[in-house]
């Protein structure tokens, strides 16, 4: 079963990788979808349980709608891909009201935490968000200990455009980034992502509690910086659009508030997630870790239920 799914996705990726050719005919990416749906047809599986739980669950849409979505989903992915390799660049991406963010980032006196998440071309997003200001401030990105080859290309890719510097996590990463935004600097960071990539805090998502890492959070209340959530999709017109929402403002808490701080920074990221991934839910890539994230939830709870003398919390 594992061979035939993943011939299946080859299959399908060199596909979609043929219909790149034709980007320059079809720049909103509508005929290509389209295209690429009636292969996801032929080609992929009719269902994958962790997308297609996320999509009827979640999203509450029926069956052909959530396998529409489903195969969306994997169109979206190998857009992706192409534009990590370096195979195809993101032709046409924009960051919204550019010049109030960069007038942000240039005036801004404390350090800033962008938080972002897996959606769309993010990394075109970071990339278009770098370019915008005229700033003199640092940029570093906060990424796992272990990457493949492909994101180590795609990332020195980015950082031969504009400065940008890499912190792999687990070797000291958390307090480089630390210093860096107690010396006003900017820390780049995936708010996404479930404990496995670090330690967790709880937060309500499309009606679900996940337990989502805290790291962004926390770093930006040890540091006393700003956040400034920063996300980026694909439009109708099948330009990269890159868009920051309300600064969340630094808060210097007392030791004893900075667990409520934390918390409430990360529910407010998950909230602005929510709206975006209620519009372009396809784009998200990280549907096949909510299952995870709810589990995760789901366990905590019942260790203290077990826990306490009375059996609940």
């Amino acid at each position: 079963m594992g061979n035939m799914f993943e011939r299946s996705t080859a299959n399908y990726g060199f596909v979609v990788a043929a219909l790149d050719r034709f980007a320059a005919l079809d720049p909103t990416l509508r005929r290509r979808r389209a295209l690429a749906r009636i292969a996801a047809r032929r080609l992929l599986p009719a269902d994958l349980a962790p997308l297609t739980y996320a999509f009827e669950d979640l999203l509450g849409e029926s069956t052909t709608s959530a396998r529409r979505l489903l195969h969306d989903w994997f169109f979206y992915r190998q857009l992706e891909a192409a534009s990590w390799s370096g195979a195809v660049r993101c032709g046409r991406s924009t960051l919204l009201d550019a010049a109030s963010v960069g007038a942000y980032v240039d005036a801004c006196p404390r350090g800033i935490v962008v938080a972002t998440m897996h959606l769309g071309d993010y990394l075109e997003g970071l990339r278009r968000f770098r370019l915008a200001p005229t700033w003199t401030k640092r940029v570093f990105v906060v990424r796992r200990a272990a990457w493949s080859e492909l994101e180590a290309r795609a990332f020195a890719r980015v950082a031969g455009d504009v400065d940008l510097t890499v912190l792999r996590s687990g070797r000291g990463a958390a307090v480089a980034a630390v210093r860096e935004l107690k010396r006003g600097n900017v820390v780049i960071v995936l708010f996404d992502l479930p404990e496995r990539f670090g330690p967790t805090t709880e937060a309500e998502f499309l009606g679900r509690t996940l337990r989502v890492v805290r790291g962004p959070a926390e770093l930006a209340v040890l540091g006393d910086a700003d956040v400034l959530p920063l996300f980026t999709h694909y439009d109708e017109r099948g330009i990269s659009v890159a868009q920051a929402m309300p600064v969340i403002a630094a808060m210097q808490p007392p030791r004893a508030e900075r667990e409520r701080r934390v918390r409430a920074i990360t529910q407010r990221l998950w909230r602005f997630a929510a709206a975006f991934v209620r519009a372009d839910p396809a784009q998200w890539s990280n549907w096949s870790m909510v299952a995870e994230m709810c589990a995760a939830s789901n366990r905590r709870r019942d260790d203290a239920a077990a826990a306490s003398p009375r059996g609940d919390v």
